[in-house]
């Protein structure tokens, strides 16, 4: 096999594996990326619920009342 060749494939390798790894950390990178945006999401979600249905009298009076009975 002439030298070049050996060259050509070495430089050819370098670049595949190079290219597999760099697509590796950016799906790992992007995955955290939407757990992140849909933890926020849940909890402005749990948030917004929870401050709605605090402004419900009777909601609020019976969670009250069972924050002072445990």
């Amino acid at each position: 096999m002439p030298f070049w060749l050996k060259a050509v494939l070495v430089v050819a390798g370098v670049f595949i594996v190079g290219s597999i790894v760099v697509s590796v950390i950016s799906w790992a990178l992007h995955s955290l990326l939407f757990i992140a945006i849909g933890a926020v999401a849940v909890g402005a979600l749990y948030v917004g619920y929870h401050r709605f249905m605090m402004s419900i009298p009777a909601y609020r009076r019976r969670q009250l009342q069972k924050k002072r009975d445990f």
